[in-house]
């Protein structure tokens, strides 16, 4: 046997062997590596103070929000493997550089189907008594679980079987055990702390938070014109910046107007049709009905609306000004309010909806992915 054809056995019989080891090989988890987290648990009460503001916060009695019960929230966000096939977390769609929206019309479920609404950003919930496009949820340690369990999202439908796989990572009875005083792992005690961690991630920073303390004095000209734009439009008759409405004086000067609540304390307590359609394929609550969002950090979360279907400021505010239909459910607020904008008057309004940005909380380490390396 010459020396060509040895060798040529030897590097045959080297792929067969590779071959076997890769076909005889376990299939790749996509679970993630062991969290990178701090010694001792960041600081998550601070940022859901709510001294000095109009706020009523949904916190319950039986989940009161610790550090350390924030913290295995913020694992459980960011691990894959709450859904079915370990490729989707929650995080995966509601990401901080989009103030926990994701900039997609729909978003990619675990099996790549796509949903059927619009992924909202989750900041300041702590202050929302009602949750999802539809208003359909109230209690936030329930509604947390709900995009683990549906069959397009992240398809774990039995929550048991949910509790059983994270017993099986090493570093999950140790953080339940520090949250909760015990490790076993429950689908309660999931639900609870991503319900601590997502009530932690609350924005409070923009330049309009900063300015109301001494009646706008550090706005530009042009942002104060847009808050008055914002109130002669009606703007404010249905939205919130962190909660119900803003009320303006005659003056300019903003005062918090109504209940305790009226400033901070409702994200989520107001619904509308507002005549995006004459025949809705997608009812929301019913005729054509959905959940107000708040504007905050608006320039970070488009696309616009319960199906993402305006990519812009401008189409939003096309919409309003030209393109609301008179469906028979229309809400009252857009039947009776004018909504006549020149073209500096919707530079102004989208300058005063840029001081309702608060980027500095996003790059918070505390809220970011803690498996990424």
């Amino acid at each position: 046997m010459n020396i060509t054809y040895r060798l040529f056995l030897c590097c045959l019989m080297g792929i067969v062997m590779l071959s076997c080891s890769k076909e005889s090989s376990p299939a790749v988890s996509h679970a993630p590596d062991v969290p990178i987290l701090p010694e001792v648990p960041d600081d998550y009460l601070s940022a859901m103070e709510t001294e000095g503001l109009f706020v009523h916060s949904n916190e319950p009695f039986d989940n009161v929000t610790t550090n350390e019960g924030a913290q295995l929230g913020r694992v459980l966000f960011y691990d894959p493997d709450l859904s079915l096939n370990g490729r989707i977390s929650c995080g995966t769609c509601h990401l901080p550089e989009f103030s926990f929206a994701d900039g997609r019309q729909f978003s990619s479920g675990f099996g790549d189907e796509l949903t059927h609404r619009n992924t909202p950003s989750l900041i300041n919930l702590q202050f929302s008594n009602t949750f999802f496009w539809d208003m359909s949820q109230s209690v936030l340690e329930e509604q947390v679980l709900l995009p683990v369990q549906n069959h397009i999202e992240m398809g774990i439908e039995d929550l048991d079987y949910l509790a059983e796989k994270l017993s099986a990572k090493d570093y999950y009875p140790n953080l339940f055990n520090q949250a909760f005083g015990s490790s076993v792992i429950t689908q309660e005690n999931i639900g609870k702390a991503l319900a601590q961690f997502v009530r932690s991630i609350n924005s409070n920073q923009s330049k309009f938070d900063l300015a109301r303390d001494n009646d706008f004095e550090d706005f530009t000209a042009i942002e104060r014109a847009g808050m008055q734009v914002f109130a002669r439009v009606g703007c404010n008759d249905c939205h919130s910046v962190l909660g119900h409405n803003l009320v303006f004086g005659e003056d300019g000067g903003f005062f918090p107007g109504g209940d305790e609540g009226s400033f901070y304390g409702g994200t989520g307590g107001d619904a509308a049709n507002i005549g995006l359609d004459l025949a809705y394929a997608d009812q929301g609550m019913g005729q054509g009905i959905f959940k107000v969002p708040s504007l905050r950090n608006i320039g970070m979360t488009a696309p616009y609306m319960h199906d993402g279907r305006f990519n812009t400021l401008d189409e939003v505010l096309d919409h309003y000004q030209y393109g609301v239909q008179d469906h028979p459910n229309l809400d009252n607020r857009l039947k009776s309010s004018n909504r006549e904008m020149n073209t500096g008057d919707r530079e102004a309004l989208k300058s005063f909806l840029m001081t309702l940005q608060d980027e500095s909380f996003v790059l918070q380490e505390r809220f970011s992915d803690p498996f990424v390396r």
